[in-house]
């Protein structure tokens, strides 16, 4: 964020802070379902509101992108599965979602190229070393 009143402020483009919020949206549900599991398995009667409005909350910070990205039958689904009162809908919402977050490259972690080291092999053969 801009601190106007210190001289050495560094800017941050609004598309990093938003990237940051989304991260932060899908880790509050995260551990928000982590808290609902918990509650459920130590057989605690556990309502899912909060795990909802945590879903939606991700939904709604990424829903412009999904529907420009994503095709209408999937985000009309996506739609009806976060409205819905049964967990396992809500479960499978937030798969797609994170699915989605996946493939836009925000959430993957194995980034780094795989290299074939034949191809290396064949050039060497090529050149006869």
């Amino acid at each position: 964020m801009v601190d106007f009143n210190n001289d050495t402020t560094i800017t941050t483009p609004a598309s990093e802070i938003v990237k940051i919020l989304i991260l932060q949206r899908r880790n509050d549900f995260i551990e928000a379902n982590e808290v609902y599991l918990r509650e459920k398995y130590s057989g605690i009667e556990t309502p899912d509101h909060i795990i909802r409005a945590r879903l939606m909350s991700l939904f709604l910070e990424i829903q412009a992108a999904l529907k420009r990205n994503k095709k209408k039958d999937d985000y009309d689904e996506i739609t009806a599965l976060i409205q819905s009162d049964d967990y396992k809908d809500l479960l499978k919402a937030y798969t797609i979602l994170n699915t989605w977050l996946d493939e836009s490259r925000l959430i993957r972690i194995d980034t780094r190229q795989q290299y074939d080291r034949t191809i290396a092999e064949n050039e060497n053969e090529s050149y006869n070393l």
